[in-house]
This record gives C-alpha cells, sequence and structure tokens, in this order.
C-alpha cells in the first residue's frame, strides 16, 4: 500500500494476545496501534479515514459486539476483524450481521488470520483511493462558473452544444466555449470521459 500507511488497530485485554498479534503483523511489515479496551480506542479511532480493527468480544466493561456496533454506525469505511472464543459461533454469527469484515476463532491460525489483514488493508486503500479521487473531483466542479456549472449538469444529461444554447438561450458559439471550459477544468479530453468521472465520483 504506497496511498496509506500499512497499519492496524488491535483491541484485546490480554496483554500476550496484543504482543502475539503485533509481531506477527510486523513479520508482514504492517504496523500496530494497541489498545486494552474498547473505551481507550473509542477516544482515538479515526472518524473518516477507513481503517482496519482486530477486536476481541471479551473486553471489560464495553464489550467488542458494542464497540463494533459504534463502530458500524459511525463508519462504513471500517473493516473490523472480531476475535472470538473457540465455539462461540452466536456472536460470531451476530458479529457478521453487524457488519464486521471477517471473523475469527481463538486460538487464531497466523496464517489465515494474516490473509484477513491483507484484505482488509487492501479494501482500506481503495477506499482512500476513491475518497482522494471523489475530493479532486469536487474541488474541481467547484472550480466552474456558474455559467460553467449549468453547462456541466447538461452535458451530463447528454445534452448536445445547440440543445445547451437553446435551454440556457446563448450562441452556439458561446456553449462550444463554455464546454470547452469544463472539459478543461475536469482534465477530460471528451465528453463520456467527464460522464465516466461524474458516474465514478458520485457518491
Amino acid at each position: 500500500m504506497s496511498a496509506m500507511k500499512r497499519r492496524v488497530f488491535v483491541v484485546d485485554d490480554e496483554p500476550e494476545v496484543r504482543d502475539a498479534l503485533t509481531l506477527l503483523l510486523s513479520t508482514a511489515g504492517i504496523d500496530t496501534e494497541e489498545y486494552a479496551s474498547a473505551e481507550g480506542f473509542w477516544e482515538s479511532a479515526p472518524h473518516d479515514d477507513p481503517y482496519c480493527v482486530i477486536l476481541d468480544n471479551r473486553l471489560p466493561a464495553l464489550s467488542g459486539i458494542e464497540l463494533l456496533a459504534r463502530i458500524v454506525e459511525r463508519s462504513q469505511r471500517a473493516s473490523v476483524i472480531m476475535m472470538t472464543g473457540h465455539g462461540d459461533i452466536p456472536t460470531a454469527v451476530r458479529a457478521m450481521k453487524l457488519g464486521a469484515f471477517h471473523f475469527v476463532e481463538k486460538p487464531f491460525d497466523a496464517e489465515s488470520l494474516l490473509a484477513m489483514v491483507e484484505e482488509a488493508l487492501a479494501r482500506a486503500e481503495r477506499e482512500s483511493e476513491h475518497n482522494a479521487e471523489a475530493a479532486l473531483f469536487r474541488e474541481r466542479r467547484a472550480t466552474l462558473t456558474e455559467r460553467e456549472g449549468e453547462v456541466f449538469d447538461l452535458l451530463l444529461e447528454g445534452c448536445a452544444t445547440k440543445t445547451i444554447a437553446a435551454r440556457l438561450d446563448i450562441t452556439v458559439r458561446t456553449a462550444e466555449h463554455h464546454r470547452g471550459a469544463v472539459l478543461r477544468k475536469f482534465d477530460a479530453k471528451s465528453i463520456s470521459a467527464l460522464m465516466r468521472l461524474a458516474l465514478a465520483r458520485n457518491d
């Protein structure tokens, strides 16, 4: 992942488990940030950026399931890997229904867990790239003048230059001028390219 730091949040009240996970993830070049409680994580958890967390269910006070519910309610971009006790299938099912990305039973299999984390980080990277592209699209949209914005909207409707001129009560030449300005500001070589950009960033 070149666009974002490879980091995983580990929330578990057992120091030996946190140490084992930190060592395991470090072998794959993944940094960890450890928390012994759900409350500690919640106070400093990311709000907007995509992230991955390995979350134990059995925690003092606020449980892992309760924290998962809070995370999902606040952000759809978090990939949560729930850790449950051996044979605790009802908890695992509930976690998946709430929106957990994966669940793993303790004691965990190192290879399987690493594969889950890599999958979660790949998802986070895609989300991060999409967020950056969407922000760039909004910035470019904001550079349009009021008239260019009207032309932009009509172009997305599929209107031809003559139709745009008639709809806005301007000359065809003026419509062509605004059309060219819109394409330049979005760095789009054609109307179809402009439409693809708009559709892809429509979030």
